[in-house]
Formats: structure tokens, C-alpha cells, sequence
């Protein structure tokens, strides 16, 4: 559990840089007299944002899904991280659409997939999975023996 919410964290963290890196204008492109959010500020925005979903939508998810994976106990490990990849982009799909159902208040919204962040939130659960994953080359568990 604790793995989880740290890899939320991480995962929140390098998706905001890359998306702050996305919408930020570089000073040479700047048109004068025209506001633009510093790097810095862009990300900070989107980890408010960002942070909570990871949290209190993703990690849920992710512990459904690593049940769900336990219970078939598939040997292939292709097919098992073919499950994993369908499974999070879902889920990815689910938690904006939960999200943006919070933040509208029941209002209805534009259902293309980018405009209205699917698409964005199918990128960060896979982001999420990927994080996971490394998670375990870097931070090997201590095998208990008893």
C-alpha cells in the first residue's frame, strides 16, 4: 500500500513535468505584452490537480486491478502484463470519467477523447503501471522466511 501511494506520488510528479513541458511557451516565443505561466507555476497547478486523482482514484484502482491479477493467475507473463496494459488504460479512462463527473457536478460533458482528458488519464494510469513496474527493479522486498 504504501509502495502504491509513493509510485502515485512519483508518477503524479513526472506527469506534471512532462505536461508543464508540453504548455509552457518558451521565453524566445513569448509575444510581448501577453501573460504566460511560468514553468515552474504550470507544474505546481497541475499537481494539484493531478495528486488527488493518482491518490484517492488511482491507487484504489491499481488495487483492484493487482487483485483481479492474483485471482487469474496467469503463468504467461506476457499475457499478464497484456492484462495490465488493457486493465490501467480503463481504469485510466474510468477515474476521468468519475473525476470529471465531481468536477462538472452531473453537468454534461464533451465525450471526444484528448479535449475532454480520457485520453490524458488512459497516458497517466499507464505512466502509473510503468512506475509500478520499476518500482520493483529498484526497491527489491526483503522475502520473509518463516
Amino acid at each position: 500500500m504504501i509502495r502504491k501511494i509513493l509510485v502515485a506520488l512519483v508518477s503524479s510528479i513526472l506527469f506534471c513535468v512532462v505536461l508543464a513541458s508540453i504548455n509552457y511557451t518558451p521565453e524566445a516565443q513569448q509575444q510581448p505584452d501577453t501573460y504566460y505561466w511560468p514553468y515552474f507555476s504550470l507544474v505546481m497547478v497541475y499537481l494539484i490537480y493531478a495528486t488527488p486523482v493518482y491518490v484517492v482514484g488511482g491507487v484504489p484502482a491499481s488495487m483492484l486491478i493487482e487483485a483481479l491479477n492474483r485471482r487469474i493467475a496467469w503463468a504467461n507473463p506476457v499475457i499478464v502484463y497484456l492484462f495490465r496494459l488493457i486493465a490501467y488504460a480503463l481504469a485510466g479512462v474510468l477515474v476521468m470519467v468519475l473525476f470529471q463527473i465531481i468536477m462538472t457536478l452531473g453537468k454534461p460533458t464533451n465525450l471526444s477523447l484528448l479535449s475532454s482528458g480520457y485520453g490524458w488519464g488512459m497516458l497517466a494510469s499507464l505512466l502509473y503501471l510503468h512506475v509500478w513496474l520499476v518500482s520493483f527493479l529498484v526497491i527489491k522486498e526483503k522475502r520473509r522466511v518463516w
